[in-house]
């Protein structure tokens, strides 16, 4: 296996955002809100770090991962022949994940190329923390390690690894199976996730809010819940609330965002709707809800600059469930994620729906953390059985 920094020297020939924020948002008054100033101040995407390479060099574009994938054919190949990866999403983050790829040679060069495009030491702050500065930088630090627990699995499990047939993330999970498809350059989806999670913490300090994880019975009444909660927090000052589900995990279990006192209402009177318990999730934000429609504008200006292709392996997007067929298709996923609900479930279901005595392909879910493994287990447990997780 050659080296990913071998393989993997990140292409710079790319258009400048700068030109971009230039020629489209150089009326924007930078008294405005902070969103705002981030969108005129976004030269830092596609520039930190540039440098002008010689003629020859412009032939090393950042696919590190699908050089040598086959297309896919039509003919029947049994799933038992078949792997299946997951990527985990924000919040799976804690402090030492990443020190079990210090003995992967691929992976510790790939810390060392994003720490190079970014501008920050991934690794170090993947191993060491402190957990602030994780918390910051998470979604980076997340996307990287990973694609470093795949090294890994390509370093245990090779054979796995060459049958993948199809991928799936959890929200910024997608953006890192994106890569392992050859959709998206690695480095210019570094950049993005970067650019990502600023437009998030712009907007969630616009307008506040939060996320609670529900775990509801047989007959909730999910939609008169919401209802309720969106009434109860209307006021002068918040003429028009926002409370809704922003994950679908698995049956019996979403969770909501939206304002705070939208929230506090669900966590008051939830039970008599059929809420058996409730747990506030550790964000800043009411993500992947409308209050996060700025963000989204600012990942949709970014995209266009990101060199988008067809992902050579199957990606089913957490944003509908539905396999990303083309570049025009992929670009409109990726800008939704930051907004639209994260239909996990769903997405699940699309990946191993399968007859009851068909058997199921290997799933590797990558790390860090467990909670890929342990929410197919709940949607479906013999998917489950053939799956392994990847720890780092």
């Amino acid at each position: 296996m050659k080296s990913l920094l071998s393989r993997a020297i990140y292409h710079t020939g790319q258009r400048s955002l700068k030109r971009l924020v230039n020629s489209k948002a150089g009326n924007i008054n930078e008294n405005k809100t902070p969103l705002r100033r981030l969108l005129q101040d976004a030269s830092a995407f596609a520039e930190v770090g540039a440098v002008t390479p010689a003629e020859g060099e412009l032939e090393w574009a950042t696919q590190p991962y699908t050089i040598n994938s086959k297309k896919e054919t039509t003919s029947y190949i049994d799933p038992k022949d078949t792997t299946v990866l997951l990527f985990p999403g924000q919040g799976s983050q804690h402090v030492g994940m990443g020190r079990r790829l210090l003995e992967v040679p691929a992976a510790k060069d790939l810390y060392e190329l994003a720490a190079s495009i970014v501008g920050w030491d991934v690794g170090r702050v993947c191993r060491e923390g402190p957990e602030d500065e994780l918390q910051r930088r998470c979604q980076t630090a997340v996307m990287v390690t990973s694609l470093g627990a795949l090294e890994l699995a390509r370093e245990t499990r090779p054979g796995a690894v060459e049958r993948v047939r199809a991928v799936a993330g959890f929200s910024l999970g997608e953006i890192s199976a994106l890569v392992f498809a050859g959709s998206l350059p690695f480095e210019q989806a570094l950049r993005l996730v970067e650019l990502r999670a600023a437009a998030m913490e712009a907007a969630a300090r616009e307008r506040s809010g939060g996320m609670l994880t529900v775990w509801l019975t047989p007959d909730a009444t999910l939609a008169r819940l919401l209802a309720a909660a969106r009434q109860h927090a209307v006021s002068s000052d918040l003429p028009d609330p926002v409370c809704q589900i922003a994950n679908y995990l698995f049956p019996g279990c979403k969770v909501l965002a939206g304002d705070e006192a939208a929230l506090r209402f669900v966590e008051k009177e939830g039970r008599a709707f059929g809420v058996r318990r409730s747990a506030r999730v550790r964000v800043a934000g009411a993500f992947h809800t409308a209050l996060m429609a700025r963000a989204e504008l600012a990942v949709r200006d970014a995209l266009r600059l990101c060199d988008v292709s067809a992902p050579r392996v199957r990606v089913v997007s957490c944003v509908d469930a539905r396999a990303c067929g083309d570049a025009a298709a992929v670009r409109r996923r990726v800008a939704r994620l930051t907004a639209a609900p994260v239909r996990w479930e769903q997405t699940l279901h699309a990946l191993y729906a399968r007859p009851r005595d068909a058997a199921q392909p290997l799933t590797l879910a990558l790390g860090p953390g467990g909670a890929l493994r342990s929410t197919l287990k709940l949607v479906n447990a013999r998917a489950w059985d053939c799956s392994l997780q990847v720890d780092v």
